[in-house]
C-alpha cells in the first residue's frame, strides 16, 4: 500500500497588512493613513455614531485633505506659503493624547514617524493656504453685522424674557461669527474647484 506524503494543505489565516481605500489623482490613501487619522483625531466621532459611519466620515476628511493639499502643490504655492509644521505637529500630537501614547500606538500598528511627517505637511499646508490666501479675502460690513444682530439676537430673544444686549456689546462677536461663516463658505468653494481638477476613486465605504 502506497501512502502519499502530500496531504491537503490547511488554508492559511490571511491578515490584511495594508489596503488602498481611495486614490486622489495618483496618490493612494491607505488603511494605515486612516489609522493615523483616527489616532490624531483628524475628526471627532459624533455621539452615538457607529464605528463604520465614523470611519466613513474619517475617510471623507482624509480624502478632502489630500484634495486640498494636491491643489496647493499643483498650483505651485506649496513653497510660497509660510508653513508652520511645528505648530501642526504639536496640535496633532496633543489631539492624539501625547507623544508617549502615540509612540505606543505607532509601534502596535506598524506606523513610523514618516507617516506623521506626511500628515503634518498636509495639515500645515492647508492651514497656511486658508490663513494666508483665503482669510484676507473676507470682509464684513456694518450692514451685515446689523442684519446678523437682528436675526440672531433680536428676533430670537424677542420670544423670551431675556434682555436684548445692545449692538455695541456684541458687535465684535458678531463680526467674528460672520468672518468664520464667510471663510467656511470660501473653503467649500475652493474644495469644489479643486475637486473638479482631480480624479478621485474611493474603494471603501
Amino acid at each position: 500500500m502506497t501512502v502519499s506524503h502530500f496531504g491537503v494543505a490547511a488554508e492559511p489565516d490571511w491578515e490584511t497588512v495594508e489596503e488602498v481605500l481611495a486614490v486622489v489623482d495618483n496618490t493612494p490613501i491607505l488603511l494605515s493613513d486612516l489609522e493615523l487619522a483616527a489616532l490624531v483625531r483628524l475628526v471627532d466621532a459624533e455621539p452615538e455614531e457607529s464605528t463604520p459611519d465614523f470611519r466613513s466620515r474619517l475617510l471623507d476628511a482624509r480624502i478632502r485633505l489630500e484634495i486640498e493639499f494636491r491643489d496647493i502643490e499643483d498650483s505651485g504655492l506649496l513653497f510660497r506659503l509660510e508653513l508652520d509644521p511645528q505648530r501642526a505637529r504639536e496640535m496633532l500630537i496633543e489631539r492624539g493624547g501625547g507623544t508617549a501614547r502615540l509612540d505606543r500606538e505607532f509601534q502596535s500598528k506598524g506606523l513610523v514617524s514618516a507617516d506623521l511627517d506626511e500628515l503634518v505637511l498636509r495639515v500645515a499646508a492647508v492651514d497656511a493656504y486658508v490663513q494666508q490666501r483665503l482669510r484676507p479675502r473676507i470682509s464684513v460690513n456694518m450692514d451685515e453685522i446689523e442684519a446678523a444682530y437682528q436675526q440672531l439676537l433680536v428676533d430670537e430673544i424677542a420670544t423670551t424674557d431675556e434682555a436684548i444686549p445692545p449692538l455695541a456689546a456684541v458687535r465684535d462677536r458678531l463680526f467674528q461669527l460672520l468672518v468664520e461663516r464667510k471663510l467656511n463658505d470660501e473653503i467649500e468653494r475652493w474644495l469644489a474647484r479643486a475637486t473638479e481638477h482631480q480624479e478621485i476613486l474611493r474603494f471603501s465605504r
